[in-house]
Order: C-alpha cells, then sequence, then structure tokens
C-alpha cells in the first residue's frame, strides 16, 4: 500500500476496500481512544491473501466452505468478512459498546443479501456463510462457552500489539480452536519484545508456519506484517493439544522448538519484568509528545524526538522506518496535534 493509501486509512471516518471484487465500505472512527475501531493495515493483507489463494491450498474455498470460523478482536470485521465469502459461517468477535456498534453496522452494510445485491455482488448471496457479531472480552471466560466451541477457523489481525494482550489472546485461541483446527493469525510487527513472547508462548502450543510473501497479494504486503498458519500439537502420549511433537512428524521438530523456548525463557521472564530490555515504543512516543502539549517546547520539535524513535541500521532499510511505527501512534499524533498548535499560538512560537 501506498503512504497516501495508509494515511487515508488511519484518518477517514469510511474506508473502501474491494476484496473478491465487492466494494466494501467499512465504518470506523480513528478518532476514538479505542484501538478496535480502526480498520488495521493487517486486517487488509489477511483479507486480500484469503481471496488471492480462494482457489487452492488450505485455506481454499473447497476447504473452508461449510466451516465455523470465529475471527478474534475482529475491529472492523473485514477479515471475517472475507472469510464469510469462502463460504465459512462466521462469528465475529470483540467487547466495548464502540467497536460492537461500528461491527454490526458494517455487516449490515456489507453482508446482508440487500446490501451484496446493491454492490452487483448476487454470486455472494449464495456463496457467502453466515456473519454473526457476538461480544467475547478474552479475560472473560462466560463468555467463551456462549458462542459454543470448538470452531474449525479461528483467524485473528492485528491483535498482537502488546505482551499484556499475549496471554489473554492465546486463551482464547486454546478454548475457541478445535483439535483439528486451523488458526491464522496476521500481525503487524511494532515491538521485538511482543514478538519474542507471542512466539514463545504460542509455538508451546502450535506449529507455527510463516506464509511466505509470494503467497501474498502482491500490491497488499508489507516487509512487517506477517501471516502465520497454526496447528494444534499434539499431547506426548496421547491426543489433543498441548506441548508436543506434532501429529505426523518426528521428534526432531519438536526438540527444536524446545530448544529454542529454553534459550528464550531468561530473555522473556527479563522482557516481562523489564530489567535491561526496551521501554515500549508507544510509552516513549507519548513522553516526547507530553512537553509539546505542555507548551514547554515547540509542535515541531516533538515531532521530530517522537519520529525519531527508531533510526534504520541500513541505509537500505530507510522506507521501511518512514512509516509510522504503528496505526496507535498515527492515530495518538493527529489527536494531541490540535491541542498542542493551540499551546504553540499562546507562547509565540512556531508550528508545523
Amino acid at each position: 500500500m501506498s503512504q497516501l493509501e495508509r494515511w487515508n486509512t488511519h484518518f477517514s471516518n469510511i474506508v473502501t476496500q474491494t476484496v473478491f471484487n465487492i466494494e466494501f465500505q467499512l465504518a470506523q472512527d480513528p478518532s476514538s481512544h479505542n484501538l478496535g475501531t480502526t480498520v488495521w493495515d493487517a486486517s487488509i493483507v489477511l483479507a486480500k491473501y484469503l481471496e488471492k489463494n480462494a482457489r487452492k491450498g488450505e485455506l481454499s474455498r473447497i476447504k473452508v466452505k461449510n466451516k465455523r470460523c470465529i475471527e478474534l478482536g475482529a475491529g472492523m470485521g473485514l477479515a471475517g468478512m472475507a472469510f464469510a465469502l469462502l463460504g465459512a459461517d462466521v462469528a465475529l468477535t470483540d467487547t466495548t459498546d464502540a467497536v460492537m456498534a461500528l461491527l454490526r453496522r458494517n455487516v449490515d452494510t456489507n453482508m446482508t443479501a440487500a446490501a451484496l445485491k446493491l454492490k452487483d455482488a448476487e454470486w455472494a448471496v449464495s456463496v457467502a456463510g453466515k456473519v454473526s457479531v457476538s461480544e467475547l472480552d478474552w479475560s472473560n471466560k462466560s463468555h467463551y462457552e456462549a458462542l459454543n466451541p470448538p470452531f474449525d477457523y479461528v483467524i485473528a489481525a492485528d491483535c498482537v500489539y502488546s505482551e499484556v494482550a499475549v496471554p489473554h489472546f492465546l486463551n482464547a485461541v486454546l478454548a475457541m480452536a478445535g483439535p483439528k483446527g486451523t488458526i491464522v493469525v496476521c500481525n503487524e510487527f511494532r515491538s521485538q519484545t511482543v514478538n519474542d513472547i507471542f512466539m514463545a508462548e504460542f509455538s508451546r502450543h502450535f506449529s507455527i508456519k510463516k506464509v511466505p510473501m509470494n503467497k501474498m497479494e502482491s500490491e497488499y504486503q508489507h516487509p512487517l506484517i506477517h501471516i502465520y498458519i497454526m496447528k494444534r500439537l499434539k499431547k506426548k502420549g496421547g491426543t489433543g493439544g498441548g506441548a508436543g511433537a506434532e501429529e505426523g512428524e518426528g521428534g526432531e521438530e519438536h526438540a527444536e522448538e524446545k530448544y529454542l523456548e529454553v534459550q528464550e525463557e531468561d530473555r522473556i521472564e527479563k522482557i516481562k519484568s523489564n530489567k535491561g530490555y526496551e521501554i515500549d515504543p508507544d510509552r516513549q512516543f507519548e513522553a516526547l509528545l507530553a512537553p509539546a502539549q505542555e507548551g514547554t517546547t515547540s509542535t515541531a520539535e516533538a515531532i521530530a524526538a517522537a519520529t525519531a524513535l527508531e533510526k534504520p541500521e541500513k541505509k537500505e532499510k530507510k522506507d521501511e522506518f518512514e512509516r509510522f511505527d504503528t496505526r496507535r501512534q498515527g492515530a495518538a499524533l493527529a489527536q494531541k496535534l490540535g491541542g498542542i498548535k493551540l499551546n504553540d499560538a499562546l507562547n509565540g512560537t512556531s508550528t508545523i
């Protein structure tokens, strides 16, 4: 995606995205403090990946049709609605009133029979599976049973954004996925800390296969956005989930996984206790903008400091770091500029 497309997606109230030749009109609220009210890039990448691989592979229409799928942290619902166009019945789940209201609106606008006919997509009326919207707070176990797990497929886009979220996300995946279920997670890499914890925790329960870039839609991919396909590992001496060698595979892969887990153990414990490891980049970002909000420095100085959080180690990687590190930071910057510019005006300092 171009920088302009990313900017429009970050700050528009309506995002237009074509998937399976259907133009989705997705309502969002980027000014909200809730992360779920935005159409994140990872959901677009995942939806376009599903479109590209609809005819063959483990997520093809012939494999997915009439299966049950749940999207965790669905946000504005694009990835889950794309999965429904493969023929699966999809439960879109999230939490908080603000997110749920927009999610229901997007389903009504894009996936009802009437909406599909208005979009000249009558073919989808008979092909698409049912789409439902339900509340699911990952930390609330009482929500789990109401969804009637297990599901054949569990999908998620941009749900791994902080180390605090990882254990709750993992619990939800374990609760929702059947013993032979397939989990598809699309992450945008923002923090080595978060990525390390995610990989270490999930590798205890699942085999993890990273989708190569050439399998993604060429115009809808980014070096920092990754898709992982996971299968539950088989218990030693039995069946079901948990740590152990994957069914049908030898012990070498399992031994290597366990070695890597042990190698990461000390690092992860230190990360969790914040001893000698990186500061959360979002906290750094907030701290650097604070002086401008208080009027003790100019907008230009604050933004220069905030955008210099990450410096490319190699010149050829410069473009990768010119984009906002996270959409949260971009949205935070947009929200704060009004107050910052007012302070600049009162103090007689220059603005950008």
